[in-house]
């Protein structure tokens, strides 16, 4: 049987190998979509390479949507991205914020059902951000963290992979445009408002609450980014 990719690397391997040689384990099929990676410390010594190079490693694959971790739960193989980014400038805000309608309450639902105690921690530290945001650019990234932190608390590596793949298309400047033209302070106390009310149907359990409140929140959004 030949020897594996993690037998043939280099043990003295930097962080950017390491990261190319778990994403070359994942293209090869080692671990399957939402199949629990090896923790920090077994992968430093299957490569043979301290803690904070697997941790660097790991922060670069999450970020390009390869894997995603939880707190006190382990690091997970992700879905690979649904569309390339030539496919998702095609898409319009408006098709994006109807597929969130579509998609996002019962995502929520699924994640109210499904969701940890670090995952609600993670979405009460998103809260923070939005409350604490100075401006509409940090206002919306915590926003998308939240988001982003709900699809996480599904634990199903499609659901992330498609709430990903729409949430790129907030990056763009047609997005940021549209959304500026919300930015007032009563439209602000309405999201925040809604993101509130949504993190804590999570925390109680309410999947139907949590469905409603989603729902409210993108016809709101949908309303005053297309709206007359």
């Amino acid at each position: 049987m030949p020897p594996s990719l993690a037998e043939t690397t280099d043990r003295r391997l930097g962080a950017a190998a390491l990261q190319a040689a778990l994403a070359g384990e994942m293209r090869a099929g080692r671990w399957a979509v939402g199949e629990k990676l090896p923790t920090e410390r077994e992968l430093g010594q299957r490569y043979g390479v301290a803690r904070n190079t697997v941790r660097r490693a790991l922060d670069a694959l999450e970020a390009q949507g390869l894997l995603h971790r939880h707190v006190g739960r382990g690091t997970f193989r992700s879905a690979p991205p649904t569309a390339a980014p030539a496919a998702e400038e095609a898409l319009s805000p408006s098709d994006v914020v109807e597929c969130r309608l579509l998609l996002e309450p019962e995502m929520i639902s699924l994640a109210v059902a499904r969701a940890t105690q670090a995952d609600i921690a993670r979405m009460d530290e998103c809260l923070r951000g939005t409350d604490a945001a100075a401006d509409l650019a940090a206002f919306e990234h915590w926003d998308a963290a939240l988001h982003d932190a709900f699809a996480l608390g599904t634990h199903n590596g499609a659901v992330i992979a498609m709430s990903r793949s729409l949430a790129r298309v907030r990056e763009r400047t047609d997005w940021g445009q549209l959304k500026a033209r919300g930015n007032t302070a009563e439209h602000r106390s309405t999201l925040q408002a809604q993101h509130h009310a949504m993190v804590a149907a999570v925390r109680q359990r309410d999947r139907a609450e949590a469905r409603r409140v989603m729902r409210e929140h993108i016809l709101f959004v949908q309303d005053y980014m297309f709206g007359d």
